[in-house]
């Protein structure tokens, strides 16, 4: 049950972040352009894409994505993901900091880009607090 509501609220997260003016792009398997759609569809149940969003920050650097994530009131920045809380990271400071710059560019893993372990709190929540920490970078 928990990894359903996890789901569904990704779904969900990935969807409105999709339109929102300051995400550049997101990655979410259940985008039918993302380039491993066939596969994804082949594998995943339906609706059930996992909990992970990742997404980039129109114009961010790194003061900028500090900023999004000094405004976030409930979801937690965190070193590591995957709890019933929704939980967010930097992937240039924590899972990639022993990376290159260079290299990280290589990766697609770029300065703006952050991460997201959608929780089971009530989707609104977490759209409202994106939203309020989007607007701050």
């Amino acid at each position: 049950l928990r990894m359903e509501r996890q789901c569904a609220n990704a779904c969900k997260v990935a969807a409105w972040l999709a339109t929102h003016p300051k995400v550049e792009r997101v990655y979410f398997p259940a985008d039918p352009a993302h380039p491993d759609a066939a596969t994804i569809r082949r594998l995943f149940p339906e609706g059930l894409y996992g909990a992970m969003v990742s997404f980039e920050i129109r114009s961010a650097g790194q003061p900028e994505v500090f900023r999004y994530l000094d405004a976030l009131k409930m979801v937690v920045p965190a070193t590591s993901l995957g709890d019933v809380h929704t939980m967010t990271l930097y992937p240039n400071m924590s899972s990639h900091r022993d990376v290159s710059p260079k290299q990280r560019e290589r990766m697609g893993i770029r300065e703006n880009l952050v991460r997201l372990s959608v929780g089971i709190e009530a989707p609104e929540d977490i759209l409202a607090d994106l939203d309020k920490a989007l607007a701050a970078c």
